[in-house]
């Protein structure tokens, strides 16, 4: 299986795990699993900028190509620590076709199809709700188009009218295409 790793830093040293040993995780697992890791995106700190998502938008371009078929991470706090987002952006890559992979043990239940977290839970239905909301009614319907008929070759007489006089008949242009 083609996986791509996802680090994120901490916005401080004292929160989550550094980088170097996220990264450690992610391809202990990969080699210890048998699979490919294609690459590892990662979003850090910097000093002189906010903690950005560049690296999260790289995963995202790897999982839309389809050159990759899961994605690991050192846990599921490294994408959000708001259980919320996490399930949004879980739902989102999951669209893309990743499969989600945690090197973190207690996250092995979370990923399942009915996590052992009721708050996750009631995410994915909201989540799966306005998923068939959007489908059934916030895109627009196909209608189905008529078949043209054949032109006859006679005039088609289009009358252009001005917003402000249409409804002054004298104001009305008549436009003839053949003429």
């Amino acid at each position: 299986m083609r996986v791509v790793g996802y680090i994120r830093e901490a916005p401080s040293l004292e929160e989550g795990e550094t980088a170097f040993a996220q990264s450690e995780r992610i391809r202990r697992w990969a080699a210890d699993s048998g699979h490919h890791l294609i690459a590892t995106c990662q979003d850090g700190r910097d000093p002189t900028q906010p903690l950005g998502r560049d690296g999260y938008r790289a995963l995202l371009d790897i999982a839309r190509s389809g050159n990759a078929d899961a994605m690991v991470v050192a846990g599921l706090d490294v994408l959000s620590p708001d259980k919320i987002t996490q399930e949004i952006m879980l739902d989102n890559l999951r669209g893309l076709g990743l499969t989600i992979v945690s090197t973190n043990e207690p996250d092995h239940g979370e990923l399942l199809d009915v996590p052992d977290d009721h708050t996750r839970l009631v995410v994915r239905d909201v989540i799966a709700k306005v998923g068939m909301y959007r489908k059934e009614f916030a895109e627009p319907a196909v209608a189905e188009v008529a078949p043209m008929t054949e032109f006859t070759g006679s005039d088609v007489i289009v009358q252009l009218m001005p917003h402000s006089t249409y409804r002054d008949e004298s104001a009305a242009q008549t436009a003839r295409p053949n003429a």
